[in-house]
């Protein structure tokens, strides 16, 4: 066969016809028939003598090829959409599994100013002090609550004596609250048992002497009345003893109308009031007894426990006290573990979101963190996990673990644990633990990106489908 340019290698010329022809039949074709014209088409620029056998193997691979190829190629193209869907990718922070919070954990000496302080970024080891506070203003509180501790002992002392004075006073108190119901109670019993029959004899004797002298009057005046008209004294004589006698009589009948009175007042009065009086009285006596007992009851145990209080707020005051001398040792703050420090709180894995500053002169809390030391010995990766990748990230999953700040590093991770509720909306808290050794480079709070590469379920299938299908 001769080419445009010379002679052609009757081999050579098939291999390429047929290379072009497979090229054409994958870019355009769609079925057996339009595949064949293409061929035919292609043929006839061929020369007939030369070419015929080779157009009957074309042919031949015509019909029986292209349809398989065209799968193979569909399926190649599948895959590979498929592989770049299935890679999950999240963005992910390196944590320090060891890190130590610097803080003076102060509960009384809570106004601390730095007077010295590491700079942030520093290499520490452990026992090296990383934090040192001005010690007079510390001073002046300790001095201060020493004082107030002195003068609280003292005026517990003195409670103390009081309360003492209180109880001799209050026992004095019962003695004679005791003693006026015991006389209340004496007095009634008197009453009861003498003075009410006294005062009743005493109406009753009273009333029958004036109605004796009544009588005694009378009859010394009927005598006298008598005797004079028998007698011969003379007129004027007579009329001076009658009128005497007389008189006599009607003093003794006055007197007997009084005590009538007097009797029958005590009787139906005086007595029945001196009854009510003494019960009354009594029972007054008693009640007051019995209040008075009640209120030094309550007022003592209130002294008691005021004082008791008083007791353990010095306790707790003495307590307070020893606690600030510790917290005063606390002048100086020391790494617990070797690391990083860098400053303020580090909250799962990441620093403050501005920066902070610490200096001499800086005043801080005595709970606040001031800094925290990081071991980038060893590290895992936090990562919030949106709530559409849940169904895809499972515990145990492995992935690639690819720092931003490192060139060509890749680390092998595996999911430790996924959280249960939200960490915020819409986001799971996800912890992915590092395997193999820990790079140098490689720090706390750097950025990665993790990388999922999840089994496409979807490829899986259709794949199983046409395996039943070609069966």
């Amino acid at each position: 066969m001769a080419g445009k340019y010379g002679p052609i290698d009757r081999g050579a010329q098939e291999k390429l016809d047929l290379d072009r022809m497979m090229s054409n039949h994958g870019a355009s074709c769609q079925s057996t028939d339009s595949a064949t014209k293409s061929h035919t088409a292609m043929m006839r620029s061929w020369r007939p003598a030369a070419c015929r056998p080779m157009f009957l193997f074309v042919l031949l691979l015509t019909v029986s090829v292209p349809a398989g190829h065209a799968e193979d190629k569909e399926d190649k193209a599948a895959s590979s959409g498929d592989s770049a869907d299935a890679t999950v990718k999240l963005d992910g922070t390196f944590e320090a599994i060891r890190q130590f919070e610097v803080t003076a954990d102060n509960k009384h000496l809570t106004e601390l100013v730095i007077e010295r302080i590491v700079p942030s970024g520093t290499n520490v080891t452990q026992g090296q002090t990383l934090v040192w506070f001005e010690t007079e203003p510390l001073n002046d509180k300790i001095r201060s609550a020493e004082s107030d501790l002195a003068i609280a002992r003292l005026d517990l002392k003195s409670d103390e004596f009081a309360h003492e004075q209180f109880l001799k006073q209050q026992a004095l108190d019962k003695a004679k609250v005791r003693r006026t119901r015991d006389e209340a109670q004496q007095n009634y019993d008197n009453y009861q048992r003498v003075d009410r029959e006294r005062a009743i004899k005493q109406a009753k004797f009273s009333l029958e002497s004036s109605q004796f002298s009544l009588e005694s009057a009378t009859e010394e005046y009927r005598q006298l009345e008598q005797m004079y008209k028998e007698d011969d004294l003379t007129e004027e004589s007579e009329e001076i003893v009658l009128r005497r006698a007389k008189r006599a009589m009607e003093s003794a009948q006055f007197s007997l109308d009084r005590a009538q009175i007097q009797h029958d007042r005590t009787i139906k009065q005086s007595i029945p009031r001196d009854d009510a009086n003494q019960e009354e009285a009594l029972a007054r006596a008693v009640i007051e007894y019995e209040k008075s007992l009640h209120a030094m009851g309550i007022d003592k145990q209130k002294r008691e426990l005021e004082l008791e209080r008083k007791r353990i707020k010095l306790e707790q005051q003495a307590e307070k006290f020893d606690e600030m001398r510790a917290e005063r040792k606390k002048v100086v703050l020391k790494s617990e573990l070797d690391g990083i420090f860098v400053y303020g709180s580090v909250t799962r894995a990441k620093l403050p979101a501005k920066p902070v500053e610490l200096k001499k002169g800086t005043s801080v809390s005595g709970k606040q963190v001031i800094g925290t030391v990081l071991d980038p010995a060893k590290l895992q990766v936090r990562v919030e996990l949106p709530e559409s990748q849940l169904k895809a990230i499972h515990v145990g999953d492995r992935c690639k673990v690819v720092p931003k700040g490192v060139a060509d590093t890749e680390l092998n991770g595996v999911v430790k644990s996924i959280g249960i509720v939200p960490l915020t909306a819409g986001k799971y808290d996800c912890i992915v633990s590092l395997r193999g050794k820990a790079l140098a480079d490689v720090l706390p709070a750097m950025t990665c990106e993790l990388q999922f590469a999840q089994a496409n379920q979807k490829a899986a299938d259709g794949a199983e489908k046409k395996d039943k299908a070609s069966k």
